[in-house]
């Protein structure tokens, strides 16, 4: 049997996505109506990915990205902000995503369900204190034996150490262990080079890559009783 499932967070067990739009609808209604709001969403998705390397590798502090990247999807549309302007949007954006937060339908009731069987990690490229206190405001806290976070360990995914890592601290090692995440390069190739299992959580049913070959795929977190089999297997069955 499975002795350590560990999950990615972000748009895995906690709606990143949802949170994201909801705060990004508003700020497109009271700062860029007239702008297109795919093209918004867009250039607000790859500057959230380049400024979240930059978070990551210390080189700037979270309030400040949040600021940049707004500069930067704001003048690509051709509306650059005044400074005062770049402040508003920021902190509208943040209000925004905070209230909007919630967990993934299912979340909660999966981990439940697999806590009595086996161990159970996050294992996320991100800040400690705000994967903390997403797993607080979801409720997911309890359920969760560890806590992995790329700025708290100095290694992000898809590098194989912060699954070694995640192991160690569970007392776990790879061979009856699975990772589920919705990254294909992170979490699948990622969890692979460290000899884990791993699922892919392709909510969205994208395509899948070729490798690596015979990964098993899920769409959603529910029913839980579904998905015990495929996680709780260490061989893998059910693929």
């Amino acid at each position: 049997m499975t002795q350590a499932v560990l999950f990615d967070l972000d748009d895995t067990l906690f709606d990143h996505r949802l949170s994201a739009r909801a705060a990004l609808t508003e700020v497109h209604r009271v700062h860029a109506p007239d702008a297109d709001f795919t093209a918004f969403e867009q250039h607000h998705a790859h500057y959230l990915e380049e400024m979240h390397i930059e978070v990551l590798a210390g080189r700037i502090g979270l309030d400040d990205a949040r600021r940049e990247r707004f500069r930067r999807v704001f003048v690509a549309l051709g509306l650059p902000l005044a400074e005062r302007d770049v402040d508003a949007v920021a902190t509208a954006y943040r209000r925004g995503y905070m209230s909007a937060r919630r967990a993934v339908d299912g979340a909660a009731e999966l981990l439940a369900a697999l806590r009595p069987y086996t161990r159970i990690a996050i294992v996320s490229n991100n800040l400690l204190d705000e994967q903390r206190d997403k797993l607080a405001f979801c409720g997911l806290a309890p359920l969760v034996d560890q806590l992995v976070v790329s700025d708290e360990v100095g290694v992000s995914k898809p590098d194989p150490r912060i699954f070694d890592i995640a192991l160690a601290r569970l007392g776990v090692g790879p061979g009856p262990s699975v990772m589920v995440g919705d990254s294909w390069e992170n979490d699948v190739r990622g969890a692979a080079a460290a000899g884990i299992r791993p699922v892919w959580f392709n909510q969205g049913r994208r395509a899948r890559p070729l490798t690596p070959p015979d990964v098993a795929e899920i769409h959603a977190l529910a029913p839980a009783d579904d998905l015990l089999p495929l996680l709780l297997d260490a061989a893998g069955a059910g693929r």
